[in-house]
């Protein structure tokens, strides 16, 4: 059985979308909340971790679904892991849902 995070990966061309965290290299996404050192929490949607773009990568508020999907589909690269810390925050379940069905719509439609 396929689930809807394999079906969105498969749908925006990427390898996988999880939450299991196994291996950073250069070409993946990692999205998540990260704590400064004075205690400030920030969103975080980087492909490298030591060399962060603070004005594309970092967020101060939760970025929204549009600007994560926005995001994977510039990876266009089958090869691409995504890991999302926690999949309910940042992958809404009925979001992502919505999402296929509306996708699925557009290619009936075409």
């Amino acid at each position: 059985m396929n689930n809807i995070y394999t079906q969105l990966a498969k749908l925006l061309n990427v390898a996988e979308i999880t939450d299991n965290y196994k291996h950073s290299n250069a070409h993946d996404l990692e999205i998540g909340e990260w704590n400064t050192a004075d205690n400030y929490n920030i969103h975080v949607m980087t492909s490298d971790v030591y060399a962060i773009n603070f004005e594309y990568d970092v967020f101060y508020y939760q970025p929204n679904f549009s600007e994560i999907i926005d995001r994977i589909k510039d990876l266009q690269n089958y090869d691409v892991v995504v890991f999302v810390s926690d999949l309910d925050t940042y992958l809404h379940e009925y979001e992502v849902e919505n999402y296929i069905e509306q996708n699925k719509e557009d290619e009936d439609d075409n």
